[in-house]
């Protein structure tokens, strides 16, 4: 796994990057994620992948609303989402409403099925 902030894109903010946007929530996510024993071991190197990549972040459906409360509830069950849900996964990573959407969707089920959230926060 590459930690390097020089090394790895995802912890390198570039010139004119918000992190809130990009990069924040991103990291965000992959400590949550970390913390509930469920980023992909490919994780990483994908995240690196990102910034010399061609994907693009296809626009939300209903189905995506969908499968986000499923993929939350199997992350909080400490489910590998990178392995069960590859394509959900590619596009939680490309895209930034997504990632929102789903970090709210796992603070919502961890509070309501009382799992707590220090280990989320």
């Amino acid at each position: 796994m590459i930690m390097d902030t020089v090394l790895n894109p995802m912890f390198r903010q570039s010139a004119g990057t918000e992190t809130s946007t990009n990069g924040g929530d991103l990291t965000t996510l992959r400590d949550r994620l970390i913390g509930l024993n469920v980023w992909p071991k490919a994780g990483d190197e994908f995240l690196a992948l990102l910034p010399v990549s061609r994907w693009h972040a296809p626009p939300l459906t209903e189905e995506d609303n969908e499968w986000l409360i499923i993929v939350a509830r199997d992350s909080l069950r400490n489910l590998d989402i990178g392995a069960n849900y590859p394509a959900f996964f590619q596009k939680l990573i490309t895209n930034p409403k997504l990632r929102q959407a789903f970090l709210a969707e796992l603070d919502r089920q961890a509070i309501s099925n009382g799992n707590g959230m220090s280990h989320l926060v």
